[in-house]
């Protein structure tokens, strides 16, 4: 009888534990913290922040678009530092009355913002212009210019004529003559108004390797002194970190206006040339000899050659071309083209 009174009993406090039991099991996993699943964050993409342009890019003269030739101020510390040199594909210097120099950069396919001063024009230099087909910018001329522009329908933008359209002064002192400067904008814009051609026919006067090139010469240079008269000599210097040659003026280092940098060169073509005074002229204005043939020499990489050059008419391109009669291929880069008078001298170190 006992027995069968525990039995009982157990049967009863047995499922009464494993409630129990139950119950505490299931409050302890419901007390158990849940854990987050671990986050998978989404890499942000950083878009590459641009990059400034090389200081050194060079953009190549373009075929069938029409440069712009202009007229700039090299007289005097007042015109300097000079805007908008920097940005041309060919830079020519030629001598001028009193013996200073005048420079006539060419742009093609660039936009300077500041180029200048822009001052007047000589009959010689549009001889370069012609024969890149140029559209010539200049701010007054004198008389030879003057005939020769209507006598060979040269393509100008004349500043004495249209004054704001296309230029303006960076100072207020009205007896200064060497402050006006454009900017290719300006230029393009009047261009368009009055329909001047924007394209031309006629192909690059110089032919550019496609890379940089070494000259097959032993005749190196590091230093160029180019004395074009007793008033003026101009000069370059080659840096061998850039491998070009740094542009000076006068012993000074050339500056250009808007980067504030020493101009520099890839190329030098030195083109010696007749040079007289102009009989009668009450102001000492001069005579190049543009048209005809001579020697020279081309400077690039550290190296010089001698050079030939020919010009048929004002016209016609000027050739270049090695002492063998192969034409000369210019490395890819800014070009300064010297017109040296004969009675200057030049000097290699």
């Amino acid at each position: 009888m006992k027995k069968r009174i525990i039995i009982l009993l157990l049967g009863l406090i047995i499922p009464i534990l494993l409630f129990c039991a139950c119950g505490k099991s299931k409050e302890a996993i419901s007390n158990v913290p849940e854990q987050e699943a671990p986050v998978t964050e989404t890499p942000v993409v950083q878009e590459p922040e641009p990059q400034p342009e090389p200081k050194d890019t060079f953009v190549p003269i373009e075929v069938g678009i029409r440069p712009y030739a202009v007229m700039i101020d090299n007289e005097g510390y007042r015109v300097l530092p000079q805007g908008g040199l920097d940005k041309a594909q060919i830079i020519y210097e030629i001598i001028v009355e009193g013996g200073e120099t005048r420079l006539m950069p060419v742009f093609w396919g660039v936009n300077p913002e500041m180029i200048g001063p822009v001052r007047s024009a000589r009959h010689y230099f549009l001889d370069y212009a012609l024969e890149h087909d140029a559209i010539y910018v200049h701010y007054g001329q004198s008389p030879q210019a003057l005939s020769d522009i209507k006598t060979l329908k040269v393509t100008a933008i004349n500043g004495m004529y249209i004054g704001k359209k296309a230029f303006w002064d960076i100072t207020k002192d009205r007896n200064n003559w060497q402050d006006t400067y454009t900017s290719m904008e300006k230029l393009k814009a009047y261009a368009e108004s009055v329909k001047y051609r924007a394209t031309t026919e006629k192909g690059p006067v110089m032919e550019f390797n496609i890379v940089k090139t070494d000259l097959m010469s032993e005749e190196k240079v590091v230093e160029i002194e180019l004395k074009y008269s007793t008033a003026y000599t101009s000069g370059f210097k080659y840096d061998e970190e850039s491998s070009m040659y740094l542009r000076y003026r006068k012993g000074e280092p050339q500056m250009e206006r808007v980067t504030g940098e020493q101009l520099k060169a890839e190329n030098i073509i030195i083109q010696i040339t007749k040079t007289s005074s102009i009989d009668g002229d009450a102001k000492g204005r001069l005579e190049v000899k543009t048209v005809g043939q001579g020697k020279g020499y081309y400077i690039t990489q550290g190296k010089k050659v001698d050079i030939k050059w020919s010009k048929a008419s004002r016209s016609k391109p000027t050739i270049y071309t090695l002492e063998d009669g192969t034409p000369l291929r210019l490395n890819p880069g800014q070009t300064w083209i010297q017109i040296m008078p004969i009675q200057g001298k030049v000097t290699f170190k």
